[in-house]
């Protein structure tokens, strides 16, 4: 058995043993070993041997890559579910260079596809072990499935603030109406009150004129009645 194999299945010998020895703790030392299991194990790694601490020989077909891979970081975090229990509670990365692979094939999307799967575990609760992007995306999507209150309670997650912000400016649109419709009644109010004042003023004046008509009437009638009272007079004395 030559070196390379023999580092292989050290690895994933030591992954296995992992998995069977009992409940991992999500921790950055877990976390390394469940990552290096994980990518001894893809079907297209053909080698994967450790060189260092931290370091390694790897030859894989997809990319492809012949040549030293080496661990910058990693990370380990409570995972984030918005308050709801999605079976996963820490998030892990690993972080890693290929230390020979041109600067140039850094940027291709080849590239960041292949490390879609190769950087990032999750730490599943029922199972106590790190799962890979695959197996969590799996047991994500048979959750959704599973009924429809996730499926509800998952789309309020993700557009609960987009519906209260539109029931709000409902409610504003509607509240701004009703004032609206009851600043016009009180307008129609008072043009009716406007415009029975000003009927009542056009009707006092119409009385005012027919008053001074009379009293002219009146002022006259009194003056014929002193003539005639004075003739009257007159005509007794002589």
């Amino acid at each position: 058995m030559n070196v390379r194999l023999a580092a292989a299945l050290i690895i994933l010998f030591a992954g296995a043993y992992a998995a069977n020895a009992g409940p991992e703790t999500p921790d950055r030392d877990s976390l390394v070993g469940a990552w290096e299991a994980h990518i001894a194990a893809l079907p297209s790694t053909v080698a994967f041997e450790p060189l260092g601490d931290g370091v390694y020989r790897l030859e894989d077909s997809d990319l492809p890559y012949d040549g030293e891979l080496k661990i910058v970081g990693a990370l380990v975090r409570s995972a984030d579910t918005g308050g709801y229990s999605t079976g996963f509670s820490h998030l892990g990365m690993v972080d890693f260079e290929l230390t020979d692979i041109p600067v140039e094939r850094l940027s291709s999307q080849v590239y960041y596809f292949w490390l879609g799967d190769r950087q990032t575990m999750h730490f599943s609760d029922s199972e106590q072990r790190w799962v890979d992007i695959a197996t969590y995306q799996a047991s994500i999507s048979g959750m959704y499935s599973a009924g429809a209150s996730y499926g509800a309670l998952s789309f309020m997650l993700n557009y609960g603030i987009w519906i209260i912000l539109i029931a709000v400016v409902i409610v504003g649109i509607i509240a701004v109406g009703k004032q609206a419709k009851k600043a016009r009644t009180l307008m129609d109010d008072s043009a009716a009150i406007n415009d029975m004042a000003r009927q009542n003023i056009e009707r006092a004046e119409g009385l005012r004129d027919e008053i001074l008509a009379i009293a002219r009437e009146t002022r006259d009638l009194q003056a014929d009645n002193n003539k005639l009272l004075r003739q009257m007079l007159d005509t007794l004395r002589q």
